[in-house]
């Protein structure tokens, strides 16, 4: 590996699809504790399981997102990461998440585990070459004309007309800002005498949009408020994206306001995403 890596110079890669990213970071963790004999002398240092490795970066929507970036999805299949020219196999992703605020360009962070060996010492430059013939993106996700749906944001089930099934008339007012976050848990399973897992779970998979408004409608309820609404996200001059659905309840509201300021309302929406099981 050389003494230092030129960030121009990095390329950076997911399934084979190049992504642009502005920070990408890497690490392993090993969990160990130690063996403290009864004379209270160390004996030695144990693992208690097996190396797992953690993946982040923050990257630019120059695309329909791509589906095993899919949190929230059904599929548990692992994908592959390139990293500084070296190959990253048995990769999970966790979370994904952005924020979309006035005249800021869109980010998107995403977190991975990830199982195996890795050969940091083989990180290297990529050619001027093989830099040269990446393709600049077409698209490039813009807050100015991606925008959250809140029209019939609050409308009713048939579960009738209170709890959490929202009023009547109830609406919500302009959304100044607003940010999604998709997660679950990625559980590993391993064969006896195995240090890399046979299955990497999906389970308690959640979506969450945080926003704030110049009105939220009414009070919620013991119950929260049921909600659902779909993000759209859309380059400079309109095209479309990508869009992302919740369905769920607000569970938080707040009003705050200071001095030579207008007052505004936050919210957080929550939705559990379950699956339907087949009993045999």
């Amino acid at each position: 590996m050389a003494n230092f890596i030129n960030y121009r110079n990095l390329d950076f890669k997911l399934n084979g699809q190049d992504f642009y990213a502005t920070q990408i970071s890497l690490s392993a963790q090993a969990s160990v504790s130690p063996i403290v004999l009864s004379d209270g002398s160390l004996l030695d240092y144990a693992p208690e399981g097996a190396v797992v490795g953690t993946l982040n970066c923050e990257f630019y929507l120059t695309g329909s997102l791509p589906s095993f970036l899919n949190i929230t999805g059904t599929s548990e299949a692992a994908i592959t990461a390139k990293f500084a020219g070296v190959n990253i196999t048995g990769v999970y992703p966790k979370t994904l998440s952005f924020s979309v605020e006035p005249f800021q360009p869109i980010l998107l962070s995403a977190e991975f585990d990830w199982y195996g060996n890795v050969n940091v010492e083989e990180f290297k430059e990529q050619n001027v070459k093989e830099r040269n013939q990446k393709a600049p993106p077409e698209y490039l996700a813009s807050a100015y004309k991606s925008y959250l749906k809140t029209e019939n944001i609050f409308g009713f089930s048939s579960s009738g007309s209170s709890g959490s099934s929202g009023y009547a008339g109830d609406a919500m007012g302009n959304v100044l800002s607003f940010d999604y976050n998709a997660s679950c848990d990625r559980p590993s399973f391993y064969k006896a005498g195995e240090l890399i897992p046979f299955r990497v779970a999906k389970l308690n998979k959640n979506c969450k949009v945080n926003l704030k408004s110049n009105s939220l409608g009414r009070l919620l309820s013991i119950n929260g408020k049921e909600a659902s609404t779909i993000i759209y996200l859309k380059d400079f001059y309109g095209s479309s994206l990508d869009s992302f659905s919740i369905s769920g309840v607000l569970n938080n509201q707040s009003y705050e306001v200071t001095e030579g300021q207008y007052m505004l309302a936050s919210a957080s929406i929550e939705q559990t995403v379950t699956e339907q099981k087949t009993l045999v």
